[in-house]
């Protein structure tokens, strides 16, 4: 009863009931699933036999931790779901099936991806030694940001439809206003960045702009602070009132 209540009071997610208790089998997978993309992603270079070559290798923390960070994210967006909702029907395992071929298929590409993004950077700054190694000019950096835009669109529609199909079952759920209100502003906020990385890899792949669209991702920040304003969650109190009203 005590690990309950320090449960419901302490942990990142103080407003939403977690519905996932025990660790399920398809949870189990997506971790090693995760866990294998994350070594893929960390060990995919070469290992260095000089002090030039060990230089270099230290440099790429830079795209490493990019890719990193964007693995978490995802990883992030999957458990906090299974914790909310607890939910694994048929369309949840398709769907989750679905995400994980996705993160352990772009694990290399998405490697490949940010060293080549970091070498525009470091041409820009007039080091240009990466980005000849890679063979890649303008067009094909441009070419490579719709690849990564269009693969981080597809994933994150993939997490939307698990959060909408939540939402669709907020009744068997018996998720209040306020969990109702905060999925609603995970699916805004989901469903912006799909949007924005659908219409950076367009703006990267048909215009002359290039890699150069990948600033139009800026935008999503924006975007999910306005669906915060527009998604109104009920007070705290209320919230706890309704939890309460539940056990």
């Amino acid at each position: 009863m005590v690990r309950d209540l320090v449960v419901r009071e302490l942990d990142h997610d103080p407003r939403f009931r977690w519905r996932g208790g025990a660790v399920t089998r398809i949870e189990n997978l997506s971790d090693i699933v995760f866990a294998l993309a994350f070594g893929m992603l960390v060990s995919s270079a070469a290992r260095p036999t000089t002090f030039s070559e060990l230089t270099g290798h230290l440099l790429t923390i830079v795209p490493v931790a990019a890719g990193f960070a964007l693995l978490v994210l995802i990883w992030n967006a999957h458990f906090t779901f299974f914790r909310r909702y607890g939910v694994a029907d048929g369309r949840i395992i398709l769907l989750n099936c679905v995400l994980l071929l996705l993160v352990l298929f772009v694990a290399y590409p998405l490697r490949f991806i940010f060293d080549s993004l970091f070498g525009v950077i470091l041409a820009q700054l007039g080091n240009w030694a990466v980005l000849e190694g890679t063979g890649i000019g303008f067009r094909e950096a441009g070419i490579i940001m719709a690849y990564f835009s269009f693969g981080y669109a597809l994933i994150f529609l993939i997490i939307s439809l698990m959060y909408g199909h939540a939402l669709g079952r907020s009744q068997q759920l018996e998720l209040s206003e306020t969990e109702k209100a905060i999925t609603r502003q995970s699916l805004w906020h989901y469903g912006c960045q799909a949007g924005m990385a659908t219409v950076t890899g367009l703006v990267a792949l048909l215009t002359p702009a290039g890699p150069i669209a990948g600033a139009l991702m800026i935008l999503i920040g924006p975007l999910v602070f306005l669906g915060s304003r527009f998604i109104k969650t009920p007070a705290l109190a209320g919230h706890s009132q309704e939890a309460g009203a539940m056990q």
